[in-house]
């Protein structure tokens, strides 16, 4: 098992600004990884408020449950998705919360785990599966999908510009062999692209096999749609993404949350009746400080965005 002290969470201070606005309230973290977030959440919170935590992931579960000992009878956590958020309130008769933090970022310790095949850096099997929910592998969807399929995997989730050139390489390679290993995928990858792009393209490309195996963002549409009527008046909804495609998924989703009318331009005032639902407290994208990222570097591409129930 991954050392728990070893997990940094991304953009803490900013976090805890934009999500905590009472300090008896309940929060929840919808994916609460190796728990960072929700220990300085805790540290906030007086001793009636809860946090409920979420996560699919069995080695963040067992983290999590740790490093939140000291804070016993403040918490609530569930083996699940956060897509189901709405059902794991209602298993603890709740109805709405004061903020709902969501951190879409893979930890660490699950990144330096070879075995479960989320880096090119450590060879290991190549499952890339966040949970035991999910049951088609990083290999499997390697192995079955079609030629188009991989191809627009790889240009919409991972917005690489060689993925015609490495899709095609992928289903040529897999004719003769299985690709079951990280290293062989690797191999495959730098066969195609010219070395001076090579680690960002793998990159890309990892991160786009990734997404598409869990269905990260049908998962965060999913959330999204349900997030709005869980929080009360005046609570915050606090997101962090890594990944241009969920940051403009949830910048579209606030946009039009806040400006839900309809009514044509030139009409002087709105007829169609539509209210705002939030207000977006983050006009501008919240990145890390320069500190921040010295502290842990791989929180450079994280951004934050929050709003407020109106």
């Amino acid at each position: 098992m991954a050392k728990v002290e070893n997990h940094i969470p991304v953009l803490t201070e900013q976090v805890l600004h934009y999500l905590l606005t009472n300090r008896s309230g309940i929060y929840v973290d919808g994916s609460i990884g190796g728990a960072g977030h929700s220990v300085e959440i805790l540290k906030q919170l007086n001793p009636d408020g809860l946090l409920v935590g979420i996560d699919w992931d069995d080695q963040a579960l067992n983290i999590a449950e740790q490093r939140l000992k000291p804070f016993e009878g403040r918490f609530k956590i569930f083996k699940n998705n956060f897509t189901r958020i709405d059902e794991i309130l209602s298993s603890l008769n709740i109805d709405q919360v004061d903020g709902i933090l969501l951190d879409l970022g893979v930890s660490s310790f699950q990144i330096d785990s070879a075995e479960r095949g989320f880096s090119y850096l450590n060879n290991g099997p190549l499952d890339m599966r966040m949970s035991n929910f999910t049951k088609k592998s990083a290999a499997d969807l390697i192995e079955t999908e079609s030629l188009q399929g991989l191809t627009k995997i790889f240009r919409e989730y991972g917005e690489e510009r060689y993925s015609a050139a490495i899709a095609r390489k992928i289903v040529a390679v897999r004719q003769n062999q299985p690709i079951i290993t990280t290293l062989q995928l690797a191999r495959v990858i730098e066969s195609v692209v010219p070395h001076k792009f090579r680690l960002k393209t793998l990159a890309r490309i990892f991160q786009a096999i990734r997404i598409a195996t869990n269905l990260e963002l049908s998962n965060l549409r999913t959330f999204l749609a349900k997030s709005i009527t869980l929080l009360r008046s005046k609570s915050r909804l606090v997101i962090v993404s890594f990944h241009s495609l969920e940051d403009r998924m949830v910048k579209q989703f606030f946009h039009q949350a806040a400006n839900p009318c309809e009514c044509p331009a030139q009409l002087p005032y709105c007829i169609c009746g539509k209210q705002p639902l939030l207000k977006i407290l983050t006009p501008k994208v919240v990145r890390p400080t320069a500190e921040q990222i010295r502290r842990n570097p791989r929180c450079r591409s994280s951004r934050l965005r929050a709003a407020e129930i109106i």
